[in-house]
């Protein structure tokens, strides 16, 4: 196992993924130097992460639908620039560790547990952490479905379909594999 596993708590993909995962955070990993690297990556990840305004657009746009709704009076106007100014003035990066170490201070997972699902339900309170995760937890653990693609393949081009384009086979292989993704039985795909 050592051999075949050495240094892989420094593989950047799978640290991350690991801090990420509510399962198992830095239970998984033996070197605490490791562990560090890796929050180290997410930490920056995390204050690099823009957080999205409530209303679903970013930046001024948002800004100006909001002023078109409502005009305040000179109270609340008042209010939301002294407001908007404490925001300002924050620092990302500080954000981003009180963050992770929030995360890190909620008690594990069960095993069992759907991690998508947990993010899903603190996505609220762990917003660029969220943001962060949905970029590593993507990423598919096993080779299998794509090993599935290349027998497809040579059910696509046979003796009688031997000219068929690179392009052409590339974009039937793709429809192939995602229409049975989605439930429809790769004999009904016309080839």
């Amino acid at each position: 196992m050592d051999r075949k596993f050495h240094r892989m708590e420094y593989n950047s993909v799978l640290s991350e993924t690991t801090i990420l995962d509510p399962r198992f955070k830095k239970l998984a990993f033996n070197d605490n130097r490791a562990v560090d690297e890796a929050l180290q990556r997410v930490t920056t990840a995390a204050a690099r992460a823009s957080q999205p305004t409530p209303g679903g657009q970013e930046g001024e746009e948002a800004e100006e639908d909001e002023e078109e709704r409502q005009q305040p009076s000179a109270v609340w106007r008042l209010f939301e620039e002294r407001a908007s100014g404490d925001t300002t003035r924050r620092n990302p990066s500080a954000d981003a560790i009180l963050e992770v170490r929030s995360y890190l201070d909620e008690p594990l997972c069960q095993r069992s547990a759907d991690p998508l699902s947990w993010w899903k339900t603190k996505a609220s309170v762990y917003p660029r952490l969220t943001q962060v995760m949905s970029r590593r937890l993507c990423i598919v653990a096993t080779s299998v479905p794509s090993e599935r693609i290349f027998p497809k393949t040579g059910q696509i081009i046979t003796e009688r379909r031997n000219r068929i384009s690179s392009s052409k086979l590339r974009h039937l292989v793709f429809l192939n594999a995602n229409l049975e993704d989605m439930g429809t039985p790769s004999w009904q795909v016309r080839h």
